[in-house]
């Protein structure tokens, strides 16, 4: 099978890079090792983001999510605040319907989509050979120019080019039925070293449920920090095992190379996720879209130079500041 590009990894980066190849008249093959995969997330993504990539109207027409128009902020030590948003608000998904949501775009634009594992990468003189597992066995090889990394904090891409994978925190988090129905209810953010590592606690309505996790630089913290933080936010809760609890990793941002050869990183697997508020949904989606730019000039640096102009400064500014600021209750609780 012959494509222009070979994007791996169905989230948001990898199925925004099929979306935007699609509409810019370039052939490309979308695979996703599980396309049942829901990603533990808190899943916000801001309206003003949506309607910078111009999915604002559709996804109101298909998704369900919930809408909120401020955010909680709660110190180590001092009172809580609440901030209301102006001019915009933020959707809160579930993130295997908004993943599908994204995928199903991409295939009607005209990307196919195959559910597969990458097992082998080979260059060759003018394209690109890639070995593809089907989920019923198959084995498939798949011809592009380019290809568009998407695959997560875990890159399987990484491993077979010999790259170093983004670091990363971890997050622990679970589903809880919301317990109020009030359409009012904020984004919670939580602070303090009793139940969250050099990150925050949360608690982000969805529709008709509560994500609610934390988070650590180790992973042997995440299970007396979420049981901590319960016991704050949620004391009625006696018992953590009514609850699906998931570990999972979140990329920690630094500087990377956004392409090698003719294989271009996106998403988690470049690590794009905002210090200090973690937010990496729209992020990924950009990367997507500015991946694709780059490829329809040909001329990969591209890619790098738009993503600099437009968030290098506010990624490197909130990297300084995260790394100041957080680890140290009283300096949150100053800030």
């Amino acid at each position: 099978m012959d494509y222009e590009v070979l994007v791996v990894g169905g989230g948001p980066a990898g199925s925004s890079a099929s979306i935007f190849l699609a509409k810019k008249g370039i052939t490309s093959c979308l695979i996703e090792k599980n396309l049942n995969f829901d990603k533990p997330c808190g899943g916000g993504i801001p309206s003003a983001g949506l309607k910078d990539l111009d999915l604002l109207d559709e996804v109101k027409k298909v998704l369900n999510f919930n809408i909120v128009t401020k955010i909680k902020i709660v110190p180590p030590f001092s009172s809580p605040i609440e901030v209301s948003f102006k001019g915009g608000e933020l959707f809160i998904f579930e993130r295997k319907e908004f993943d599908s949501f994204l995928r199903e775009i991409a295939k009607k634009s005209g990307s196919e989509i195959f559910e597969g594992e990458l097992i082998k990468i080979e260059k060759g003189k003018n394209n690109i050979e890639s070995t593809i597992k089907t989920k019923k066995g198959d084995v498939k090889k798949i011809y592009s120019k380019y290809i568009i990394a998407a695959d997560g904090v875990n890159s399987r891409i990484c491993s077979l080019i010999g790259m170093k994978k983004t670091q990363y925190f971890w997050t622990v988090s679970f589903h809880m039925p919301r317990i109020d129905i009030n359409p009012d209810s904020p984004c919670e953010f939580w602070f303090g070293s009793s139940h969250a590592s050099f990150f925050y606690s949360w608690v982000f309505p969805g529709k008709n449920y509560f994500s609610v996790g934390t988070g650590a630089e180790k992973v042997t913290l995440l299970r007396g920090f979420i049981e901590n933080f319960v016991k704050k936010r949620f004391p009625s809760i006696s018992n953590l095992k009514d609850f699906n609890l998931r570990a999972y990793k979140i990329p920690r941002w630094s500087k990377r190379s956004f392409f090698k050869d003719n294989i271009l990183f996106c998403g988690d697997c470049l690590g794009l996720v905002m210090p200090v508020s973690f937010e990496g949904i729209y992020y990924a989606m950009k990367s997507g879209q500015f991946a694709a730019e780059a490829i329809k000039r040909k001329d990969l640096i591209h890619y790098e130079k738009i993503w600099n102009d437009r968030f290098g400064r506010q990624f490197y500014i909130m990297k300084k500041f995260q790394d100041y600021m957080f680890g140290n209750d009283e300096r949150i609780d100053q800030w």
